[in-house]
């Protein structure tokens, strides 16, 4: 099903029993202890697992907006966000529809009246971020961070678009990783992004430094709680040039409405909670940290651009999705996997017909399943070719995979059990291993060197071959023991009243 917003989304979850209201009172505050352990509490069993609605924080600016916590927690939650319940059927289906952009919708733009994210709207003078959007803390971080906005942007040159999901930083009550002090207009009406530009890391990346060589800043909008398709989408690793909402599109099955900015020459997501339009300049950065990332570990300091709002546009009644990255797994770490998994896979079954899964790992390993092993393989060494195949990848993510393991079709890449036997039992560490020294980083993981501006932009990288090496080393392979599914399943039933 499309779903027309975020709100539509998240009363299907409290209709199915995975989102709940609480009115205990919880610190959202600078340094505050209880954010961050509630995540921890709700991953660290299935059964508590869901979605909750805090509509009782304290030391929070913005008393009357609610919280939404831990939407997207598990991977059948971001398979809901695109009409899907099984994970691997919302996986397959992602790929298939960014494999074929004729089943892309391009965005419907609608009438200013008719979009509901321009029920209140504030610019000029009357611009205080510190009042008018929430801040939340969570854990050890220093400033407050938006966690739930889309970066729309368009390159300078030719004029394409791109919708990615970017974090940024609120600089009010923020507290400086080098015990300096913020000047005091930024936390009025500034924000810092998570554009890495230079060198460019990401889209929106590029387009900043396209603007600098033009001299002039580059028009932003930040789209905050959208349909949550639009998250998955701009998640995923669509080619460059590409518009991410049309991508949407044709995951939701429907067009999005979007709707002119007020301030940019862009148009955003017309259901979208909060819209911040505004100017992200190249000449102005500032330190930012701490911030827990997705590796599980605190950037100290990172070098930022920073982002002049022009304009706020908010909906009435609006509502606020805040979250943590941390020791995996958290919110929005599987809406992270998906797509990921969805783009590896899409790319590699497109030139291997022989790859049936890619699995990402809440920790960022990948591994790749196969349909044939042994001598079934197309051709010797066919793993090595996978892997390979991995790092050269097109969209963003691929080329950015630390350690990779291609296995056969008895493997269950779900279960890293299952995974880890195929190492111990088909691979020689020496000869079925590759170790790339040139990788491109992972900008989360704190193992690589970083550059000056506090992240990485070089890695290393391994892949495995953890397939069955006929021809390779063998002629023949001993049989699997294992008991057959029908009898583990006659079994169960037999001992129900026993076991359980």
């Amino acid at each position: 099903m499309a779903f027309t917003d975020m709100r539509e989304f998240l009363d299907l979850l409290e209709r199915e029993g995975q989102l709940k209201h609480s009115d205990v009172p919880l610190d959202a505050g600078l340094f505050n202890k209880d954010l961050q352990a509630l995540m921890r509490y709700v991953h660290d069993d299935d059964n508590r697992n869901i979605a909750i609605v805090l509509n009782n924080l304290t030391n929070y600016n913005t008393p009357d907006v609610p919280m939404v916590f831990n939407p997207y927690g598990t991977r059948q939650r971001t398979a809901m966000t695109i009409g899907q319940r099984d994970p691997r059927k919302a996986k397959q289906y992602l790929s298939d529809i960014l494999a074929d952009q004729s089943r892309w919708h391009a965005p419907n733009v609608i009438d200013a009246k008719d979009a509901p994210c321009k029920d209140v709207i504030i610019s000029g003078d009357d611009i205080d971020v510190t009042k008018q959007i929430p801040h939340v803390w969570f854990g050890k971080e220093g400033p407050a961070y938006i966690t739930n906005g889309i970066g729309i942007s368009k390159d300078p040159e030719d004029g394409s678009v791109n919708a990615g999901w970017y974090r940024t930083v609120l600089f009010g009550g923020a507290s400086h990783p080098d015990g300096k002090t913020y000047p005091p207009d930024l936390a009025k009406n500034k924000m810092a992004v998570y554009a890495f530009w230079n060198p460019p890391m990401n889209h929106i990346g590029f387009h900043l430094n396209k603007a600098q060589r033009q001299g002039k800043p580059l028009e932003v909008a930040f789209a905050c709680s959208c349909d949550p398709a639009l998250h998955t989408a701009s998640a995923t690793g669509v080619p460059y040039g590409a518009n991410e909402m049309a991508f949407a599109g044709g995951l939701r099955s429907a067009p999005m409405d979007v709707v002119a900015c007020e301030t940019v020459d862009l148009t955003a997501p017309a259901t979208a909670e909060y819209i911040l339009e505004g100017l992200l300049h190249f000449d102005h950065e500032e330190t930012i940290g701490w911030h827990s990332n997705v590796a599980g570990y605190y950037d100290t300091a990172q070098t930022l651009p920073v982002m002049e709002v022009t304009c706020i546009t908010h909906r009435k009644n609006p509502m606020w999705h805040a979250t943590i990255e941390m020791v995996p797994p958290f919110d929005h770490n599987y809406i992270g996997m998906l797509p990921v998994e969805g783009e590896v896979l899409s790319d590699l079954q497109n030139k291997c017909p022989e790859v049936q899964d890619v699995v990402v790992t809440p920790n960022m390993m990948y591994i790749v399943q196969l349909n044939v092993d042994g001598a079934d393989k197309p051709h010797t060494e066919f793993g090595k070719y996978i892997i390979h195949a991995v790092w050269g990848a097109s969209g963003r993510w691929g080329r950015t995979a630390k350690v990779v393991v291609v296995v056969g079709p008895d493997v269950n890449p779900y279960d890293l059990n299952s995974v880890e036997w195929a190492i111990m039992t088909r691979v020689q560490p020496v000869s079925d291993t590759i170790m790339n020294r040139s990788g491109q980083a992972f900008v989360d993981d704190p193992s690589a060197p970083n550059i000056d501006l506090g992240f990485p932009i070089q890695s290393e990288q391994m892949g495995i071959d953890a397939t069955i090496k006929i021809p390779e080393r063998h002629t023949w392979y001993r049989e699997v023991s294992n008991a057959d599914p029908d009898d583990i399943a006659r079994i169960a039933d037999l001992m129900k009243d026993v076991l359980g």
